[in-house]
């Protein structure tokens, strides 16, 4: 079943209240995951940044060096915690969008599938996006970058603690 633990199963529904929540809920996900979002901006002079510049140059050298730790390995693991938490999501997101195609439905029905689906797939498209770009101009290892991805996924998760 889709969305059977969530807040956006309230999206199929008829009740205004349960929209409202679902809504409520959506809109602090997307408030809370823009924090990242901000947070990675390359502005220096911007004390809400969080970016971490790597590179050293010492005043006896030449070159500069890189003094991040992060490697491939940190990015694989970063994409299979991204993709066991957050295809299940994005699938019924977009079954949602496909069955609101379907002509067995009432067009009512058809709308709510439609946009549960959409909002289901943007948040959690959004949550992908927030984590990727946080994790690029913060994460020094291979542990920040799991770290600051297990922080995130659980704001996408939000929606199935509040249901």
């Amino acid at each position: 079943k889709i969305g059977q633990e969530s807040v956006y199963r309230f999206f199929l529904g008829k009740s205004w209240v349960g929209w409202m929540v679902a809504s409520a809920v959506m809109a602090i996900q997307i408030w809370i995951l823009f924090t990242f979002v901000r947070g990675a901006e390359f502005d220096l002079s911007d004390d809400n940044s969080d970016f971490v510049y790597t590179w050293k140059c010492p005043r006896d050298k030449v070159e500069c060096d890189n003094k991040a730790d992060l490697t491939a390995a940190g990015w694989v693991m970063f994409g299979i915690l991204m993709a066991s938490h957050l295809l299940k999501d994005l699938v019924n997101g977009f079954k949602m969008i496909v069955l609101s195609a379907k002509e067995g439905y009432q067009p009512n029905s058809r709308i709510r599938f439609f946009v549960g689906g959409l909002f289901l797939s943007t948040v959690t498209m959004f949550t992908l996006f927030a984590s990727t770009i946080y994790n690029k101009a913060i994460a020094t290892s291979n542990t920040e970058v799991i770290a600051n991805a297990v922080i995130i996924l659980f704001i996408n998760d939000l929606d199935e603690q509040f249901f």
